[in-house]
Parts: structure tokens; sequence; C-alpha cells
């Protein structure tokens, strides 16, 4: 039991129970005191019912640590399967819920250790195999060393290079040794050069990007070269021939989305979470390679704070990887396309790839230059000042043209217009971060001509002093950033100590579908319905009318649970609220309005599979109430988007101040302004209402809320632990027997009573036949309930086989079946009774629930035959819900008030009439009051309380057909004028 769940801190729980043991305490010791009890016995059973509530409520909150102390043994020995259960929202439920996270946890790394041994040693045997091979038949002179032997060496060398430099990449980057260094990069040469390799390995399938104009990350730049290839990779692997494998980069909030679609034969959907994790390979979609590419992927995406998925697709596969961290680049003029670099002429003299010829060679802006390690597809970075005028080094001196080595620095001052300069923005005059393109863009150090494109970070570049903002002549000193000044995001499982501990909420904010855009003023306009029909009339037509609006209100949240139980569920629940209309008493009334409310919160719920469902679906929309004001949040925020509530608030209050201190200095100045003053701020007489109406339109509001929160998110259905065992047949066979021995001697005793009639009562107990059915009927219904808790309990718990179940199955058949004689035993000396005394509420209440608990064992013999055959009685809480309210239905159009006045006006006569129980019944019993001869008709009538609220006026909001029809009676036979009448010799003392 966790009734404290909802809190957030468990300190508070600890004070609540404490509070609750002292009351209970208290006010057991006072009730002990008022009856007499001696002191020391109110204390020790005050001190013992206290220790239980403890115990009761402490158990739910220290369970989780009995768990976690029990899983801990658990995980000791090697076993991660065991969980602790975490409903609730303090300090022990995270606890719960980070040990269940860590379990997961170890028992992943303890899955993918022993699978990383076994896929290593797979993935090396081949090769080491293959190569073992053909080196034994070179030694045995099987076959000759010749070009396609040794060829096929070599391969076998080489996949067993790739396989381990994958490995010592994935460790690298695991361990951290691997940080990355972001900076900004342009995206569009990265991908027009990553497209470029990718498209050498395969001639029949087309690569393509599409790039947002002027679209940067702060990144890696060789880390988020060695994505792209590895995506592309795998595109233009499992492409088919003249498939078309394609690259896009987009903005997507405030980061920037990659993606990588091919037309290959996909993934399947149960599959994606699969293909990240190390040497994961499908027969579909990852044939060939170690299964290792991916699994990188994700490590240097999750590096850089960003995420990686395998997205839907019509047709292929499309790998999304979202990055945080977007730039833009701005252009000195609108047009700059990005042209593919020239090819070289034939003539050229053979040189390094993009390699700028000796006129063009780079010119050093400092004496050291920073190189690219090898392999590194993006460009090279370092410091530099951007000069002011063209033909001028950083320090503003003429730039020399010393020859270097081709592609180590920066191409030469003269370049043309077009070409761009990545920089991140800092103040005017500061040092910016230069980047050349890819190989092929070249770039000048010194030219700053139209359609220069510079990529602009938000902030300074890492090493970097900032400070007040120098002339952009002033020369700064360039260097290369400094690594260390680099520092790679804190990895989750990484080391290190722990941060300060942040405490959950009092209240914490519980996990809660979206809320509807029209749900606000859905709701308003139900409250509004409500407070203007409702408050200050009668019980009547306007119940059913908001009942109605309230459900077209929720009825698009719930059209999803439109099913045959549901639907159900809601035509009986609208009966039942309906009954309103038709019948006066409110003691017959209100019950009913409660049972449609639970019926229909029930069917919103979609619960009922179980007891504890029905329970828990029936309060689920009084318990969605809790959650509302976090659930609401969302639609109050977007009414009030864009308009300032708080300054429009603040200048209201301020302007009421103003008004009334000023106001009030004229009035005492002016007594004119005074009287127009008195006029204006007299309330008038719907004020007096305005609270009431405020409380209703609060409440029927809130309530369509809620229920709208339970359709969108319906209630868990709570699981019974299975306590069904085998139990010895000594321990179960015994106790039924004998209760079933004594349930066949107690029927035989009631047969022969009902067949022997009034001498065998007489002869027998020395009571008067209804003085013998008043003694027992109320008994006999309380057994009937305490068999169905044996009934409950026996099926929960006992699991017999073999013939142990038939048993099992005819004994608890036959204590029912006794059981229904009985209820038609306590139904005779009911019908005994009533005839003696005449009926009342009372006893037709009683007849009505004798009848439903026949009824209900009906259901309960027809589920066990049910089960006994080898099928499910999983219907049996849901028909029963529905048994229940067309009972009630029944019984309110069965209209207990009027055959409670027939009885006594026909069966008792005049002077046995009970008058005061009679006076007292509602509207429905006029009619047969106004059957009655005069005097005796208007006798009764005038002292009815029902026909005096008749006379008054009734809103159309208020109209009921039992009124109605009492009205329509006493308007055309009105009852005569009590001077005229002798009403003394009327009725009897009531029985």
């Amino acid at each position: 039991m966790r009734p404290l769940d909802f809190l957030g801190r468990i300190k508070v729980k600890f004070g609540l129970v404490i509070l609750l043991a002292v009351a209970t305490a208290f006010a057991l010791n006072e009730y002990g005191r008022w009856l007499g009890v001696v002191p020391f016995v109110r204390m020790g059973l005050a001190a013992l019912l206290s220790l239980g509530a403890v115990q009761l409520l402490g158990r739910g909150m220290t369970r989780p640590l009995r768990e976690m102390a029990a899983a801990a043994q658990t995980i000791a020995k090697g076993r991660y399967g065991m969980r602790v259960s975490a409903s609730s929202r303090d300090e022990v439920g995270e606890l719960a819920r980070a040990f269940n996270a860590m379990a997961a946890d170890l028992g992943e790394v303890d899955r993918q250790r022993r699978e990383l041994v076994a896929n290593v040693s797979h993935e090396l045997r081949t090769p080491i195999t293959g190569l073992r091979a053909l080196l034994e038949n070179l030694v045995d002179g099987v076959s000759e060393p010749d070009t396609a032997t040794l060829s096929t060496a070599l391969d076998q060398a080489e996949r067993l290079g790739r396989l381990v430099a994958q490995l010592l990449d994935l460790s690298r980057l695991d361990s951290g040794a691997r940080p990355i260094e972001p900076e900004p990069v342009d995206l569009e040469p990265l991908c027009r050069q990553a497209v470029r390799e990718a498209g050498l390995a395969r001639d029949d399938v087309r690569l393509s990007s599409a790039v947002s104009p002027r679209l940067g990350v702060d990144a890696d730049p060789a880390l988020l070269g060695q994505v792209l290839a590895n995506l592309l990779d795998n595109g233009v692997r499992h492409s088919p021939p003249g498939g078309t494998v394609r690259l896009e980069a987009r903005p997507e909030g405030a980061g920037v989305r990659l993606s990588v679609t091919d037309e290959g034969p996909g993934i399947p959907a149960p599959e994606r979470p699969r293909v990240f994790e190390r040497f994961s390979r499908l027969d579909a979609a990852r044939a060939g390679g170690a299964g290792l590419g991916l699994a990188i992927v994700k490590e240097i995406v999750e590096l850089h704070g960003g995420s990686i998925r395998v997205a839907d697709s019509p047709a292929g596969c499309r790998m999304v990887v979202d990055l945080p961290g977007r730039m833009t680049a701005m252009d000195g003029a609108p047009e700059d396309p990005l042209g593919e670099p020239e090819p070289a002429e034939a003539t050229d003299p053979p040189r390094v790839a993009h390699e700028p010829p000796p006129e063009e060679r780079p010119v050093p802006a400092s004496p050291e230059a920073v190189t690219p390690p090898p392999g590194h597809a993006a460009p090279s970075r370092l410091m530099a000042d951007v000069p002011s005028s063209p033909g001028t080094a950083a320090d503003g001196a003429p730039s020399p043209s010393p020859s270097r080595p081709a592609g180590d620095g920066v191409p030469s001052p003269s370049r043309p217009a077009g070409d761009r300069v990545l920089v991140s923005s800092p103040p005017a005059g500061d040092r910016v971060l230069v980047s050349s393109p890819p190989a092929g863009d070249r770039v000048p150090a010194s030219s700053s001509s139209a359609g220069d494109r510079v990529l602009v970070s938000s902030r300074p570049v890492a090493g970097q002093a900032q400070g007040p903002s120098r002339p952009a002549a002033d020369p700064v000193p360039s260097s290369p950033p400094a690594v260390a000044d680099r520092v790679p995001p804190a990895r989750s499982g990484a080391g290190g100590p722990p941060g300060d501990y942040v405490p959950p909420a009092l209240f914490p904010r519980p996990d809660l579908p979206e809320t509807p855009r029209g749900l606000l003023p859905l709701a308003s306009a139900v409250g509004l319905l409500a407070a203007i029909v409702l408050p200050f009339g009668p019980p009547g037509l306007a119940i059913l009318l908001v009942a109605v609006a309230a459900g077209a209100a929720v009825l698009p949240a719930a059209r999803h649970r439109l099913t045959p139980w549901p639907v159900a569920f809601g035509l009986v629940a609208y009966a039942l609220v309906a009954v309103v209309v038709v019948r006066d008493s409110m003691w017959l009334a209100a019950p009913l309005l409660l049972a449609g409310f639970g019926i229909a919160a029930l069917a919103l719920s979609g619960a009922g599979r179980g007891w504890l469902g029905v329970i828990r679906g029936g309060l689920s929309v009084c318990l969605a109430v809790f959650p509302l004001p976090w659930f609401l949040s969302a639609s109050v925020k977007r009414a009030g988007r864009g308009r300032p509530i708080g300054p429009m608030l603040g200048g209201a209050a301020l302007a009421a101040i103003l008004i009334v201190v000023f106001g009030v200095l004229f009035a005492s100045a002016d007594a004119v302004f005074s009287s127009i003053v008195d006029r204006l701020f007299t309330a008038p007489d719907w004020f007096s209402t305005l609270p009431s109406r405020l409380f209703v339109f609060a409440v029927f509001a809130g309530l369509v809320a809620a229920a709208t929160l339970v359709a969108l998110r319906p209630p868990v259905e709570p699981v019974l632990p299975d306590l069904r065992g085998r139990v010895n047949g000594t321990l179960w066979i015994t106790p039924l027997v004998a209760l079933n021995l004594l349930f066949a001697l107690f029927v035989g005793v009631q047969i022969t009573t009902l067949f022997g009639g009034n001498r065998k009562v007489v002869e027998t107990a020395g009571l008067t036949y209804a003085e013998y059915a008043r003694s027992g009927f109320f008994e006999l219904v309380t057994v009937s309930v305490f068999v169905l808790g044996v009934v409950a309990v026996a099926s929960g718990v006992i699991a017999p086989k073999g013939r142990q179940r038939l048993l099992l199955a005819g004994l608890l058949g036959l204590l029912c079946a006794f059981t229904v004689v009985i209820l038609a035993s306590a139904l005779h000396r009911l019908g005994l009774y009533t005839d003696a005394y005449g009926l009342s509420r009372m006893r037709a209440t009683v007849g009505a629930a004798i009848w439903w608990l026949g009824a209900v064992f009906a259901l309960v013999l027809a589920a066990g035959g049910l089960r006994l055959a080898g099928r499910g009685a999983a219907w049996l809480p849901r028909l029963l819900v529905l048994v229940t309210g067309l009972s009630l239905v029944a019984f309110a159009a069965w209209n207990p008030d009027l055959r409670v006045a027939e009885n006594q006006l026909h069966d008792r006569g005049v002077t046995g009439l009970d008058v005061d129980y009679l006076i007292d019944l509602g509207a429905e019993a006029v009619p047969a009051v106004d059957a009655l001869p005069e005097p005796l008709r208007s006798c009764l009538l005038r002292r009815m309380p029902i026909v005096g609220e008749l006379g008054e006026p009734e809103p159309w909001t208020g109209w009921n057909l039992a009124r109605h029809n009492a009205r329509e009676l006493l308007r055309a036979r009105p009852p005569a004028d009590p001077s005229a009448l002798r009403c003394e010799d009327i009725g009897s003392p009531g029985t």
C-alpha cells in the first residue's frame, strides 16, 4: 500500500506518518474516555493502532529499499535481471529508478562484453584462417608466390588491419583518449568532399548532396568527416545498381540535421535499435563489414552531444543525425555560387590533388603552420588577422611568396571573388579563425573581395581572451588554437566527483500527454454552462444537459475508446444520469448520479480487466484532478502567448489602487459624486450568487479536463501478484466440506419452515410468523456477501490439479447454490415482513439488493463453469459492473416511492397508515395519494412538503417528469381548504 506516492519528499512523508500516528492515538484515547474505558486499556489500544497505521504506511515507503537490498545481492552473484518497483517520486523512488538503470546498464555491459569476445574471436578467426591456409600452401609448394596469391594474402592482412583500426577507434572514443576539437565547420564543402570520396567505391551508384545555404556547425571536422564517410559507405554498399544515395543537411531547431538516404533493402523496424551495437549485422541491410561502422558513428555523434537514429523512409534506409551548435555563414554578395573545382588540364605536370600551382602557393601567416593530421578531409585551421587591404599580410607588410610544400598553408593573396573565409565572430580587431576549404577550394588569406562568406559563431574561439575591441589594423600575433583549451563534453559514465544532488520537487511533475489545443475553451464552455443552469435550481433537466455537453467535449479525446465495453458503460452511465429527469426523490437520484459518474469514468479509462482495475477506473477521473495544473499549463501558456500577462495584471492592480485612493478623496469632497459612486458600487442581485457559480464553473471545467486526461492517458491496470499455489488438500477440503454441510442443514430447516407455515414456526420458536421473518433477512444477506468472499479467496489462493480441481469447483459451486436458496429464503422473509408492516424505502432497497445478489451468484456460477471448461472469465468484472448499472436503472424504473405509497394506502387501510412516513415521500407518491377519496386525499396532500414546493414556479432547467405530472394533477384538482378538513383520525403510529 503506497498512498503517499504523489509526494516528492520523503521527510514530508515521515512527517505525515508521525502526524497520523499521533492523531490516531489521540482520537482513540478520547473515544475510549467517552466510553468509560480504563486509561491503561485506552493507551494500549491507541499504541497498537498507531503502530499498525505506521507499519501500513511505512511498509510501502521502505519496500523499495528492501527490494534494492535483495537485488544488490542478486547482482553481486552476476545475475542482472532483478528490478525494483519505483512508483514513488521521492528520494527513495529516484534511488530505485537509478538502481534499475544501473542494473540494466550492468546487464547490457555484461552482454556486450560476452558478445564482444565472441564476435572479435569470430572476426579475427576468419582472415587468420584464410591467411594461414594460404601461407601453408606457399610453404608446402602447393601454390606459387605469384601476384594473385600475394594479393589474396594482402587482402586478408588488410581486413585484419581494418578490424584492428576500428576496434582501436572505438576504444579511444570510449576511453576519451580521442578528445573532440570543435570549431566552426562549413557543411557545404565538407559534404561535397564526402560525397566525392564515397563515389569512388562504385560507379553504378549515383551520389548527391543538398546542403542549406550558409549552414555551418560547431564540431570536430575530422570526426564529422568520418561520420559522413561511414554513413555514405553503408549507403553505397547496400544500394542496388543504378540506385541513388542522397546526403542532406538542413537547420533543425538550434542545431543541424544530417540525413543519408539510400535505395537499398532498408532496416526492419524491430531491428533498428540494434544496428548501432557493435558487431551488429543484419542479413538484409548489414551484409559485409565487421559491424563496427555504425557503432563508431554513434560514439562520435554522442561525443558531440547529438543523436542518431534510423528514420522511416518510403524506400531504402534513412539515417538521421542531429547535432547541436548550428552556425550561419554570412555572404558578402548575394550571388556566390560555390562552383566545382576546375579539372586540371592534361598538359599540367603531375602533382598532388588540388595542389596550387607554384605561383599561387600560400604565404604563411605565422612562423608555425597548422598541418592537418593524416587522412584529415576537413580544412586546416590557423589563427590570423584578416587584413584590411589586399596585398598585405597579417602584420601589415607586403606578403612574401617563398616556396613551400604544397598544401601547407593558406593560398596566395590573389584569389577570385566567390571564395569563402570561415571565421568566428570576434569584436572588431580581434583575431579571427580563418579556414581554408577542402582541397580544390583555394582561399587567399589577405584578400576580402565581394562575395566572401564568413561563418559566424556565437562563442569565442577556445583559448582566445576576450577583451576590449581594438582597431582593425592592430596586428595580433597569430597562433593555432590550443588543443588543451578545447574540453570535450562530459560523457555518461565517465569518472569524476558527483555533482550536487538536486532533490525532487515536493509535488513532482507527472508524465503527461500533450494537451489538446481545444481543451481549454471546451472545458470553459462546459463550466460556464454548468455555472448558468445548475445553481439555485431543483435537480432536473439541467444535470442531463451538462452531462451531455461534458460528454461531447471529452468525445474527441476518447474516440479511440469506442469499443463495445466502453460504449455499453457510457450508455448505462447516461441512463443513470437521466433518472434525475424522471424521478424526484433525491435519496434515489443522488446515488444513481454517483454510480453514473463512476461508470462513465470506467468507460473513459478502458480499465476493468480485473477487480482492482474496476476500482481504479471508477476513480480515475477523481485521481486525474491532481495533475491538472501541469496538464493545463501548456494551454494556458498558449492562450497567453504574445500577451504580457504579468504587466497587464500589474497595471490593472496599480490602476485599481489609484482609483480607490483618489475616488475616496473625491467622494469625501463632493456629495453628488459620492451618491454616484454609491449607485455604481451597489451590488446587483446576481452578485450574491457569483461565488457559488464560480465554484460550479471550476468544478465542472476541471472535471472535463480531468476526463480528457484520463481518455488520453488511461490508468495502468493494477496487476495483483499471482498468489495461487499448490495447497495441501486437507487444508481447504475439510473447511469447505464442513461449510457445505452447515449450509445444507440450514437450507433444510428453511425448506421445512417455508412449507410448514405459521404453525411450525410457533411450535418451534415461539414466535409469530411476522416476528420470525423480521428477525433474519438482514443476517441472511450478510451471509451471502461472506460467501462471495470465501469464493474469491479460494479461487485466488488455491491452484489444484487434476481431480482436486474438479473437487474445488464442485464444493464452491455447491456452496453458491446453497447461498442462492438462502437468498430466496431471505426474499420470502422480506415479503412476509412487508405484508405485516408495510413497504418502506429501506425494505424496497433490501429486496432489490437480494435480487442483485442472486444475479451476482448466477454470474459467479457461470464463470466457474467456463473456467472449469478451460475458458477464461476475464469478462466477469466488467459484466458485473454492467449488470449493477442495469439493476439500478431497473430499480429506478420500478418507482419505489410510488410502490411504497400504493402499499401504504391500499394494503394497510386508512386507520393503518404510517402518516409520518408517507408524507415524506417524493412527487412520485402524489398520483397514489391523489386517487384517495376526500377528505383523506386533501389531508395527506396538505401535510406533504413536496406539495408546497410544487406550488412555486420552476425554471426550465429544473424540469422533472415526476414533478411535472404531480403539478398537473394538483392544478386540475387542488386540495381542499384546510379549515374544512378534519384529519385527526387518519393514520396510526409508525412501524
